[in-house]
């Protein structure tokens, strides 16, 4: 290894005071920009999901004739249908966001991820303990909008699960 004749000795050098160290804050993601991701998402999930339906109608759709249900209408889903539904839209999410990415496909287009509260990935349990209150933040709808009104842009499940979705630099 070679080292220049004028070099400081590494304990001349002096050290940077904590004070003057800058505390980056992480650019957090909007109410929009998660919507959109949410959007790639459910689209990624209908078309699975629309696959699961073709292989047998009857099991998940209340009147499986599709050619009665008028196309602006959802088709009605069964019991079966709702569980199956919700159980693959929480493992989904669960999943992507547990994953190395800390991130849906959705998110990762946009380049969006979810940390905990201290910036590190999910565990499996926080992602699913996140996921459950994502539902419930469905049902009430304000869950989501209040992530536009919080300092952090946190949605009702994000606080609850203690996690924060943030941009890439």
């Amino acid at each position: 290894m070679y080292v220049a004749a004028n070099a400081q000795p590494p304990d001349s050098i002096p050290a940077i005071p904590p004070s003057s160290v800058v505390q980056l804050r992480p650019a957090y993601a909007g109410f929009w920009l998660r919507a959109l991701a949410f959007v790639i998402d459910n689209l990624i999930m209908g078309f699975v999901f629309t696959i699961l339906i073709a292989s047998d109608p009857a099991a998940f759709l209340v009147n499986p004739d599709l050619t009665a249900v008028p196309l602006k209408m959802v088709p009605p889903f069964t019991p079966l249908g709702f569980l199956v539904i919700y159980l693959m839209m929480w493992l989904y999410f669960t999943a992507f966001e547990a994953s190395a990415w800390q991130a849906t496909p959705g998110k990762r287009i946009l380049k969006i991820y979810v940390t905990d509260a201290d910036g590190r990935a999910l565990t499996v349990s926080r992602a699913a303990i996140r996921n459950v209150a994502r539902m419930i933040s469905g049902l009430v709808l304000v869950g989501y909008f209040i992530a536009g009104f919080t300092e952090k842009k946190q949605a009702l499940h994000d606080i609850i699960a203690g996690c924060l979705v943030v941009r890439r630099r």
